[in-house]
């Protein structure tokens, strides 16, 4: 079963691609792995043992999913490319734990997803090299499903790694950073060089990992969170104050009595808040609106 092409072989894996009658897409943003290393540091910093149910997006030529199989994971894999697609279902046609969807992880229904995987085998980890022309929107997907896994270890583009963990005060820190933040714990674990894929990349990468948080809102205030969030950084050089008069019909006067609740300064900018901070004043701003309606 396991007499598998060493996939992360620049040579192999262009042989393979040749084969298949496969060329890179750009537009998908596919940059392969040919570092066994890095394959191996992921897999370890994802702690996948025998036995565990794993969703992987994006999973190129395989050389994650392959390394996952040998532990003794379930895997379920996510990609749209049908070429790829026929080359992974004939590498693992004789590995039945491997399970190869033709899927757009950004219209992946998560519910029906995880309650199938629950329902089978427990918790969720989540693990991919990103195709770089999705990473925001494919987080945000998540986030708007309260992050659905019970962790994740991702490589993004160092420059949305950074967005992710970045904290008030930084010069990345913005809408993403604090619904990352929101939502989970993250860390960066390790930086990865753009030489290390085909085709290479024009800048580097790095892997975070993160594990969700306790939720603080309730439905409603979360929803609102996400307005005052990406209201607020919309206008990022305005003040809190500005942003929050024009986001809400209110008037000054009140909206400076609920930034006094939180506290945060009428004359503060959107990067100087905390994501506390940001919670806090969506909690008191939905209350307010539900009084009054």
């Amino acid at each position: 079963m396991d007499q598998m092409p060493d996939i992360t072989s620049p040579r192999i894996l262009g042989d393979l691609f040749r084969d298949y009658g496969l060329q890179p897409r750009r537009h998908l943003g596919q940059n392969f792995l040919i570092d066994g290393n890095i394959v191996r540091k992921i897999v370890g910093a994802a702690e996948i043992k025998k036995g565990d149910t794993v969703l992987e997006i994006g999973p190129g030529a395989g050389a994650l999913t392959l390394s996952m199989a040998r532990l003794g994971a379930h895997i379920t894999v996510l990609e749209v490319d049908r070429g790829l697609i026929r080359l992974l279902r004939d590498l693992f046609e004789a590995w039945p734990q491997v399970e190869i969807l033709e899927l757009d992880a950004l219209k992946a229904d998560w519910d029906l997803l995880i309650g199938r995987f629950e329902a089978n085998r427990g918790a969720v980890k989540l693990i991919s090299n990103l195709p770089y022309n999705i990473s925001g929107p494919f987080m945000y997907s998540l986030f708007k499903e309260g992050f659905p896994f019970a962790e994740a270890v991702l490589m993004f583009q160092k420059e949305v790694a950074l967005r992710l963990v970045a904290g008030p005060g930084d010069r990345d820190y913005g809408t993403l950073s604090v619904l990352s933040r929101y939502y989970c714990e993250g860390n960066i674990l390790f930086e990865v060089s753009k030489n290390v894929f085909w085709p290479r990349p024009k800048i580097g990468s790095a892997v975070l990992k993160l594990k969700p948080r306790p939720r603080e809102l309730s439905a409603g205030e979360e929803e609102l969170l996400w307005t005052v969030v990406r209201g607020l950084f919309q206008q990022r050089r305005k003040t809190i104050l500005n942003n929050m008069s024009r986001l809400f019909n209110l008037s000054r006067a009140r909206l400076v009595d609920l930034l006094d609740e939180v506290p945060v300064s009428p004359a503060a900018r959107p990067e100087e808040l905390s994501v506390s901070q940001f919670a806090k004043l969506a909690r008191i701003t939905y209350n307010y609106l539900d009084k009054l309606s």
